[in-house]
């Protein structure tokens, strides 16, 4: 018996060796060495399903304005990476890529000398007692905002800068949950792999000090509610000028502002708006010769606001609707569970439905016109607050948890920050319970929890 129990140990060791060598083996004829030029850079794309790993191992190399380390192997799945070099550089490429390849021409000198006008009028605004820049960065779906938003911040940061990275794009969620408006002070190394470097659950679990201002739109497109887009959006900008007036380094870093790619009769009601709320003084067009013909004829009034023309990266390709879907999810998952860096053991509680006042927004949440009685007009502001009556619609939901108190009206409900999110996992109608997912245990704190349209099935 003992010899069998040992036949079949050295066999399974014998078996675990022979596998880790065929993984070493794998890895060695699947890895693709690159030298760079001097201003070149390597451009990949890494599908969801897929994973590659880049390695510097020697000269210097960046991507999207954060330097890599020599000798570290950096891991991708699910992103469009592109690594710079402005000295040259020897990198090694291992993986499963859908594209990969090396391009001489990028549009980093420019970037470099947009950084370097932005620090010189932070270097003025701190003579004068002045704000640094504030940067809104424009141009159409899928040209490079928010590459250009980290390249633009992790400058500042190597200046020693503290600038606030504001999101207007609610489509994916930078740095917390899709549908979200925040603002950010970047104080630390934008995360090579991940980004923004963590979703607000990831950073706090690291002890991280600094959370994003959030505010929950709850929608893909701003054109799908205007009026609670625009009204979240001055919201957000009073929070960052409050933050600027009691920060002198948040006030002289500035902010760099990402946006949404439209660029139609909305998407320019929105830009006003948003240079207004946030007392902008550089706009920048990337990659559009009409929106920046545009841009230059609508502020041609305002000379203090300077309108600038920037190209966008060959790299930059379209994104599909699909592949959007499983950024929102994959975002959505790390907010609950983490990342490989940092994995997060989320909370599962039962709550009582009559214990939460959970919301919708606008005409959408209640039934149509044609249902109420005859000679009866619906009167409903765009941005009044609805309250759900129905468990059932909830499940496999997303809900902000809104930071206000159990006496606030609907409308200082409304217009309240995000305290965090949670996920409807199931509910049982006939008991008026919810299973929820939780970053914490316990309790609910708050009890305003407001519903958006972003749906979510745990797997």
């Amino acid at each position: 018996m003992n010899k069998v129990r040992y036949r079949n140990v050295y066999l399974k060791r014998k078996l675990d060796k022979l596998t880790l060598l065929c993984w070493l083996l794998k890895a060695i004829v699947d890895t693709r060495e690159y030298n760079l030029e001097q201003e070149s850079e390597l451009r990949f794309e890494v599908e969801f399903s897929s994973k590659a790993s880049v390695k510097l191992v020697s000269g210097t190399a960046e991507i999207f304005g954060t330097e890599l380390a020599t000798g570290v192997t950096y891991h991708f799945f699910g992103r469009k990476i592109a690594v710079f070099t402005w000295h040259g550089c020897c990198l090694e490429l291992t993986g499963q890529c859908s594209v990969e390849y090396t391009a001489n021409e990028t549009p980093m000198s420019s970037y470099l000398n947009l950084h370097l006008a932005l620090e010189q009028l932070r270097e003025n605004a701190a003579q004068q007692g002045e704000q640094g820049p504030r940067v809104l960065v424009l141009g159409p779906h899928d040209v490079g905002k928010t590459s250009l938003c980290k390249i633009l911040l992790s400058y500042a940061l190597r200046q020693g800068r503290r600038p606030l990275h504001v999101s207007l794009d609610c489509s994916e969620g930078s740095i917390t949950m899709p549908g979200t408006m925040t603002a950010t002070s970047i104080s630390h190394i934008i995360d090579v792999e991940e980004g923004f470097g963590s979703t607000a659950t990831t950073a706090a679990s690291m002890g991280s000090t600094t959370m994003p201002l959030a505010y929950y739109y709850g929608y893909q497109n701003p054109s799908e509610n205007l009026q609670l887009y625009k009204l979240l959006t001055s919201k957000l900008a009073q929070g960052v000028k409050a933050r600027s007036a009691i920060d002198d380094e948040t006030r002289l870093g500035g902010q760099i502002i990402d946006t949404t790619g439209l660029i139609d009769n909305v998407g320019y009601d929105i830009i006003q708006h948003a240079i207004e709320q946030f007392s902008v003084n550089v706009v920048v067009v990337l990659g559009h010769e009409r929106l920046y013909s545009d841009m230059t004829r609508i502020l041609r009034d305002k000379p203090e606001i300077s309108v600038v023309k920037v190209a966008k990266s060959g790299g930059v390709v379209e994104r599909d609707q699909q592949f959007r879907t499983q950024l929102q999810r994959s975002k959505i998952h790390e907010y609950f569970y983490g990342t490989s860096k940092c994995e997060l053991s989320p909370y599962s509680t039962l709550t009582n439905f009559t214990d939460v006042s959970i919301w919708r927004v606008g005409e959408s949440s209640l039934a149509p016109t044609s249902a109420l009685p005859i000679g009866m007009d619906r009167q409903l502001s765009e941005t009044q607050l609805v309250k759900i009556d129905n468990a059932d619609i909830l499940l496999h939901s997303i809900l902000a948890v809104l930071n206000a108190d159990e006496t606030d009206n609907e409308a200082n409900a409304l217009e309240s920050n995000v305290a965090g999110f949670i996920y409807v996992s199931d509910v049982d109608d006939a008991k008026q319970k919810l299973t929820i997912l939780s970053p914490a245990p316990g309790r609910l704190l708050k009890r305003h929890l407001l519903m958006g349209s972003f749906k979510w099935i745990e797997s």
